[in-house]
Order: C-alpha cells, then sequence, then structure tokens
C-alpha cells in the first residue's frame, strides 16, 4: 500500500534529493582545480576541507592562525592542523610575526595566488548566476532557509570545517 505524503514530507523528500544533486554537483566542480594544485593535494593527502584556508589566503593575503580561525569559523586548534597540513603539502608559506614572534603569519605563495583567486572567482560566479536567477524577495528566504539548514546541521555551531 503506498503510504499518502504530507506536502512536508514530500518537500524534506524533494529538498533532500535537491541537496544531493547539488553536493554532486559541486564534488564534479573540483575537477576546475588548476593541475599544480590537484597534484599538490594527492601528495599531501589533502581533501576540500583544505580549499577554503587556501582560497580565503589567496584573496585577504597573509594572516595570523587565529585570524584565518576567526574568518573561516574555525576552532584554532582544526586552523592549525589545516595550515600544518598545507604548509608540509608546500602550499603555504609560514613565517613568524616580526611584531609578536609567538605569533605566525601564514600565506600563499606568489606562484599560486592568481590560480587560486581564478578559481574562487569561478565558484562565486556560480553563486552569483545562482541568486540572479531569483527574485530579490526569494534571494532572502534562500539565504535564510541555508542559514537555518546550516544551523540545524550543527556545521555553525562546530566551528569545523564542512
Amino acid at each position: 500500500m503506498t503510504q499518502t505524503l504530507s506536502v512536508d514530507e514530500r518537500d524534506a523528500r524533494e529538498l533532500a534529493q535537491l541537496l544531493g544533486l547539488v553536493t554532486r554537483g559541486l564534488l564534479r566542480g573540483q575537477r576546475d582545480v588548476p593541475a599544480p594544485l590537484r597534484d599538490a593535494f594527492k601528495r599531501g593527502a589533502l581533501g576540500p576541507r583544505h580549499m577554503p584556508v587556501l582560497i580565503s589566503l589567496a584573496r585577504r593575503g597573509p594572516m595570523t592562525v587565529g585570524e584565518l580561525a576567526d574568518r573561516l569559523g574555525l576552532a584554532r586548534p582544526t586552523a592549525s592542523l589545516l595550515v600544518n597540513e598545507l604548509d608540509r603539502a608546500g602550499l603555504v608559506q609560514r613565517r613568524e610575526d616580526d611584531a609578536d614572534r609567538r605569533r605566525t603569519i601564514v600565506d600563499v605563495p606568489a606562484r599560486h595566488r592568481p590560480r587560486l583567486v581564478r578559481l574562487a572567482d569561478a565558484r562565486l560566479d556560480l553563486v552569483r548566476r545562482t541568486l540572479a536567477r531569483l527574485e530579490p524577495e526569494a534571494r532572502g528566504h534562500f539565504v535564510a532557509g541555508l542559514q537555518v539548514l546550516a544551523e540545524e546541521s550543527g556545521a555553525l555551531d562546530r566551528k569545523e570545517v564542512p
């Protein structure tokens, strides 16, 4: 016997299916990562959680590990771990802060910066195209809905890279 689903249940199932499609599409987009970066990721056994660190550094420039953690909503130990892994892969540079030797400044080597900025621009363009297809009121609802989903998934509470 087929069960009649409530509107809410159908909406929940449709949203879950759409989220799966979006996730697969975003993962396919990782093929757009330039070969030198993709190779460094493979050599360093890095994953998607490292990319926000690189993009943030490429776009914003050098910053301390603490600033990076705050910008990305990470716990400081998590940010430090990601930076260590990226450093071992040769994708970031670290140096002591001249003003405070206890602090470490992290940056992306100049050779990787243009590739990372282009990659970030392409990903941001996807978001811009998506929002451009929605009316202003729908944009607000879309963003608000994603905010609620992020909260419910715990992504905003854990201070971790998703």
